[in-house]
């Protein structure tokens, strides 16, 4: 979901993904979806519900969401309603989904989701009791839809997303990337004159402007859908030897690699990544940062153009570049088109 129809642009972040059982899992929407009301995402008003589940690796502003891209350059953009708060959690309130996060971003979105909700906090994502043992379900899972939006921590685990009337469901787990998780001080709330969170909003003037929030350690994740399709989401990061290990125990087919280098891995670094170490059936290229595609066409002597280039020969990856609004379908062995 970018911010071109048919392109792969500078801003675009967003996936949206889909299983076999209707659960809809969508990733750092960003500057690219137009918040809940963006005619893409599914009708949160709909007999199956909008999305379930909304991913955010950290909560920069090109993941969160503070302005919408109107062009593929990303030169120019027009606010959101609500830019003190961001993309992500307005899309979470209003599609009443179950928002997965590491770190300490569980009370960053608690907080978030508070303030465009009219002050009613969201609860923590139950886990389902199976009826069979009285217990918990050792995959910890949860129903979607909801009727309310939740916010649920996994540090190192895996929470499992199950459709109504499903048996199985989307397990979702947090890994670690290398990068940076402040969130930026546009979205750090002023602090408040007491610990008591319905306290009037007052500045401190003894607390310097320019402050980022803290909020843990950013991630990357592993989804696994039921079809077996398995996708390890690099995240924002730099090179992880951790990726052959993880990709070895969660049998990923499908790698979402960032590559657009200064801020992530570069193209060289990404093109290592898919061929030495994870070895997916497949590979989409994201944050990339640049205009890559003209006509829906990879552009000569950009960043995408040089992953590819060096992941011939030296891998049998496949490349699926993500052209806005183009779906992508995979088998269960990470067989892409």
């Amino acid at each position: 979901m970018g911010a071109a129809a048919g392109e792969f642009c500078v801003g675009d972040r967003a996936l949206l993904f889909e299983d076999p059982t209707g659960v809809r899992v969508l990733i750092a929407p960003g500057r690219t979806v137009n918040g809940s009301g963006d005619g893409r995402l599914p009708n949160p008003a709909g007999p199956t519900g909008g999305v379930h589940v909304l991913l955010i690796d950290h909560p920069h502003v090109d993941h969160v969401g503070d302005v919408f891209h109107t062009n593929c350059a990303g030169t120019t953009s027009t606010p959101f309603a609500f830019p003190l708060e961001g993309n992500a959690p307005e899309i979470a309130a209003v599609h009443k989904s179950a928002v997965l996060v590491g770190g300490e971003l569980p009370d960053f979105f608690t907080q978030k989701i508070r303030n465009v909700s009219g002050g009613v906090p969201p609860a923590g994502c139950p886990t389902d009791i199976n009826p069979a043992t009285k217990l918990p379900f050792l995959d910890n899972r949860f129903t979607v839809p909801r009727t309310s939006p939740c916010v649920g921590v996994i540090r190192g685990g895996t929470r499992t997303a199950v459709m109504s009337g499903a048996n199985e469901g989307v397990k979702i787990t947090t890994i670690p990337a290398f990068h940076a998780a402040g969130a930026s001080r546009t979205h750090v709330d002023e602090l408040r004159a007491t610990n008591d969170q319905a306290a009037p909003v007052v500045a401190d003037p003894g607390v310097p402007f320019g402050l980022t929030g803290y909020a843990g350690s950013e991630t990357g994740y592993i989804i696994r859908f039921t079809n077996g399709l398995s996708v390890l989401w690099t995240g924002d990061s730099g090179l992880l030897g951790d990726w052959a290990t993880q990709a070895r125990f969660y049998d990923v087919n499908l790698a979402v690699v960032h590559g657009g280098d200064v801020f992530t891995m570069g193209p060289e670094e990404a093109a290592f990544a898919v061929s030495q170490l994870i070895k997916p059936r497949s590979a989409i290229p994201e944050h990339f940062n640049q205009v890559s595609t003209a006509g829906g066409k990879v552009q000569p002597g950009t960043r995408v153009e040089q992953f590819i280039q060096l992941l011939k020969g030296q891998s049998k990856s496949r490349v699926i570049v993500p052209l806005s609004g183009k779906a992508i379908s995979c088998d269960g062995n990470g067989n892409c088109s």
